[in-house]
């Protein structure tokens, strides 16, 4: 099909009256313009760019077709009522339906002069520019308002991934018009590798060495390196690694792991790796200790009172204590119950007249007197450890300095009548699953994931708590709670603000409470270091995160 299609290349080096050099698009303009991709309007003996106008079905056509240097030729005809034959607008509709750029409005219309969608931009750029999009179809991107059922998923991930656009707050804005600075952008980012975004560009889903668990090689030629973790022939696969080659494993996934590849995430089966050996003997690997059930497991309170404060609207007030129970009620976010008991999973409560019991996931319980943190039960989960030292630098691992932080933690919360539940204790390894397991079995409240971080440059440093990309319905609580903890280090550590940020990370994006990951500063950097491996910074550190922890409970 492509083969019929001829087309002469305009070069123009025109500045535009309004694309100042300050302008954020101007060197992508300006190199569009040599391209011979756009021109713009001459209007009044001026060139214009029109930089705020919506780009044009048509015009996006154009565009992309001329920067990816298809040839086209006018046909002697139009397929469509609303697009006249023998013009250029004609050519480039023609060419961009039929290579499958672009999709008409109808069988008989094209509209080519209504604005396009952020959805139809991406597919024109991926198909356009010939992006591998089935390669990207199952990874995650950190968009909030883009889900795997969007049509156009495949086509948005694979221009994220390709460093073309970022989105903006964590959201892509499927269904807005694109701006013809805006889209210049794109196009120019597609065309030239000069002006891709750099990966990860919100760091959201791409593979930090530090969380690896271990370290496997390929035992055979050609592995074929998956984006998911299942077998469907060639349709999954990414790329393909031969013998020798060394894989980083975040989680083990039935026959496969999951490792990074490229800068993303992707899968490989186990069957055809061997695991690396360490020059360092390892400790055994223990299963995490028998969970003995949580001291007010008995339904008894401590001596305070306790109020239930909703964390999600339509929440079910049942008549028993299981999800099988009759809806007698229902609450929305915010509004308060009186805790008469707890029994694991369940409190139960009074409300209005109304007695029955609630999921305590979606309640953050309160004390009205006493410690903020009485009665509580925090998981701990210090990362690593084991046979995953985690990161290293000189004298600081990571293992042993969230292992001393979450130990002066968890004595801090307990002298406040906290009820502290440690995934470790020791140099032990607790698979991720173990972990998430653990909070679950405990009847966790609150999940707090201690981690130190590490980079290739010595400059980056400083402290970010993640809460889950994997929206949930206690994400606010999520956010909310990231937020005291990392402010309160910031402060009290005197540590640069990295801030909080939305991560893929399987211990909070598995768990439904209130659940964050906290990298206390980076070990590869000077300044930072010397505040890990220091046991005034480290008690610091355990104050800040106690501090935020009660901050978060003493909301009402």
């Amino acid at each position: 099909m492509m083969s019929m299609f001829s087309i002469q290349s305009v070069h123009a080096s025109q500045p535009f009256a309004d694309i100042p050099t300050s302008h954020e698009a101007f060197k992508e303009i300006n190199y569009l313009v040599n391209q011979g991709v756009i021109r713009g309007y001459t209007e009044n003996g001026k060139q214009l760019f029109k930089p705020q106008d919506n780009v044009r079905r048509w015009q996006v056509a154009k565009m992309v077709i001329n920067a990816a240097g298809i040839q086209v030729s006018k046909p002697s005809k139009s397929s469509f009522t609303d697009v006249k034959a023998g013009t250029e607008e004609s050519m480039y509709v023609e060419a961009a339906v039929q290579l499958g750029i672009i999709e008409p409005t109808s069988k008989t219309t094209f509209s080519p002069h209504t604005a396009i969608t952020r959805n139809e931009m991406a597919k024109a750029l991926a198909v356009a520019f010939k992006l591998p999009v089935s390669n990207y179809a199952n990874l995650e991107v950190p968009f909030t308002d883009v889900s795997k059922s969007n049509a156009y998923y495949k086509y948005i991930s694979a221009i994220y991934y390709n460093g073309i656009t970022k989105g903006s707050d964590g959201k892509y804005l499927p269904n807005n018009n694109v701006k013809r600075s805006q889209f210049a952008l794109f196009v120019a980012r597609a065309a030239s590798q000069e002006f891709r975004l750099e990966l990860p560009v919100q760091g959201v889903t791409v593979p930090n060495p530090a969380d690896a668990i271990m370290q496997v090689k390929a035992t055979e030629d050609n592995l074929n390196v998956r984006s998911s973790a299942v077998f469907t022939g060639t349709a999954n696969i990414l790329g393909k690694v031969n013998k020798g080659h060394v894989f980083n494993v975040y989680e083990i996934a039935a026959d496969y792991y999951k490792v990074d590849y490229n800068g993303r995430y992707a899968y490989i089966y186990k069957t055809y790796t061997e695991e690396v050996n360490t020059t360092q003997p390892e400790p055994p690997v223990t299963e995490p200790p028998v969970i003995e059930p949580p001291s007010n497991d008995s339904g008894q309170l401590p001596s305070t009172t306790t109020i239930g404060i909703a964390t999600v609207n339509n929440l079910n007030i049942r008549e028993q204590a299981t999800v099988d129970s009759d809806v007698v009620g229902k609450i929305n976010r915010d509004t308060k119950v009186d805790i008469l008991s707890i029994s694991g999973s369940w409190a139960k409560v009074s409300y209005d007249g109304t007695v029955g019991y609630i999921n305590k996931t979606y309640l953050r319980l309160v004390n009205t007197s006493g410690s903020a943190v009485a009665g509580r039960i925090i998981v701990i989960d210090p990362g690593h450890g084991g046979k995953d030292p985690g990161a290293v630098s000189g004298n600081a691992v990571e293992k042993a300095i969230v292992m001393n932080t979450a130990n002066k933690l968890k004595q801090k919360l307990e002298a406040a009548g906290a009820i502290v539940k440690m995934t470790r204790t020791g140099d032990t390894y607790p698979s991720l699953e173990q972990r998430v397991q653990f909070a679950k079995n405990n009847y966790g409240e609150i999940f707090i994931s201690l981690h130190a971080n590490a980079a290739s440059s010595s400059a980056a440093q400083g402290t970010e708590t993640f809460y889950s990309i994997s929206a949930n319905d206690n994400q606010k609580e999520d956010i909310a709670l990231a937020t005291f903890i990392n402010s309160e280090i910031v402060k009290n550590a005197n540590m640069k603000d990295r801030d909080v940020k939305p991560g893929d990370y399987y211990v909070i994006r598995n768990l439904y409470i209130p659940s964050v990951l906290v990298e206390l500063g980076f070990v590869t950097n000077s300044e930072d270091r010397s505040k890990l491996v220091n046991d005034k910074y480290i008690d610091i550190f355990a104050q800040s995160i106690y501090n935020g922890i009660t901050k978060y409970y003493s909301q009402k």
